[in-house]
């Protein structure tokens, strides 16, 4: 007993650290049969009322602001065809494209927060930005499920094809010897997703503010009445030492909870928008 103390004691102080949440997203899957291209503006209006009259309602705390509007970019996802290692690794790699600029991400998810944290997944690009994020989402069976997210987003226009655009810009990855340089990589279910997210709604939960986006995915370039392939509300707050007070979380329960009350909005059991894109194409990974 005495020498496994003094081996735990010894370990280094990173592996004993209790990693810090630095961000809380609540995400909601909503029908898309609300929505459609041409209406979206009206459609997003209409959400935001519903959601604003319900959430002030139940925690007695302000809504305001409008949903307009902010972001307007293309979005894929690299595996390998045929066995998809990356997604049975519980990572996901994303090519995010707006305005000529593009990013990359790579993201490691587990339920287990320390698990999550462990996993390397930094970058030694200028600019790259980490963050162990706590993604909280319903379904019909249970209302409040968390899953923990490890991800780092470099800024690059690096084109993807091979194991290799990963291994060179993030070397933790590369260390574990995860993928090789060779292995091809492809857009996932060979699909270019045509995002639009809506801001600008902000909820007031006492000490600290979370801001509702309302996301909208397409198979294809959006026109006329065109309906999203998914649609997804979320509200998402931040701080950089996870100091978070008991009351904050308990109003951002509060109100997700609320969100899923709003019935002829919601879809349950709908994917989630990592879920459409790998199911997109049945045979991607078979």
């Amino acid at each position: 007993m005495k020498k496994y103390l003094l081996a735990a004691a010894l370990l280094p102080l990173a592996a004993m650290a209790n990693p810090d949440v630095t961000s809380r997203e609540y995400k909601l899957m909503l029908s898309p049969a609300n929505f459609t291209f041409a209406g979206e503006q009206a459609q997003a209006d209409q959400y935001a009322a519903a959601f604003e009259s319900a959430v002030q309602s139940a925690i007695n705390r302000s809504v305001s602001g409008n949903l307009t509007l902010k972001k307007v970019r293309t979005v894929s996802f690299y595996d390998h065809p045929g066995s998809c290692p990356l997604r049975a690794l519980g990572y996901s790699f994303r090519q995010r494209t707006e305005e000529g600029d593009t990013e990359l991400t790579l993201k490691f998810r587990s339920p287990d927060r320390y698990i999550a944290d462990f996993e390397d997944v930094s970058s030694s690009a200028g600019g790259s930005e980490s963050k162990l994020e706590a993604d909280i989402t319903a379904k019909s069976r249970d209302s409040f499920t968390v899953i923990y997210s490890h991800s780092t987003t470099v800024l690059s226009n690096r084109t993807v094809n091979a194991g290799d655009d990963i291994n060179t810009l993030y070397s933790g990855f590369a260390d574990a010897q995860y993928l090789s340089d060779s292995l091809s990589l492809a857009r996932v279910g060979g699909l270019v997703v045509y995002e639009r997210v809506y801001k600008g709604l902000v909820l007031d939960l006492g000490s600290i503010d979370a801001e509702l986006s309302l996301t909208l995915w397409y198979s294809q370039s959006p026109s006329g009445a065109l309906r999203p392939m998914v649609a997804e509300a979320s509200f998402k707050y931040e701080d950089a030492s996870a100091d978070y007070t008991q009351k904050v979380v308990q109003r951002a329960k509060q109100a997700f909870e609320t969100m899923q009350s709003l019935s002829a909005w919601n879809q349950p059991d709908g994917t989630t928008k990592t879920q459409a894109v790998y199911q997109y194409a049945s045979g991607f990974c078979h």
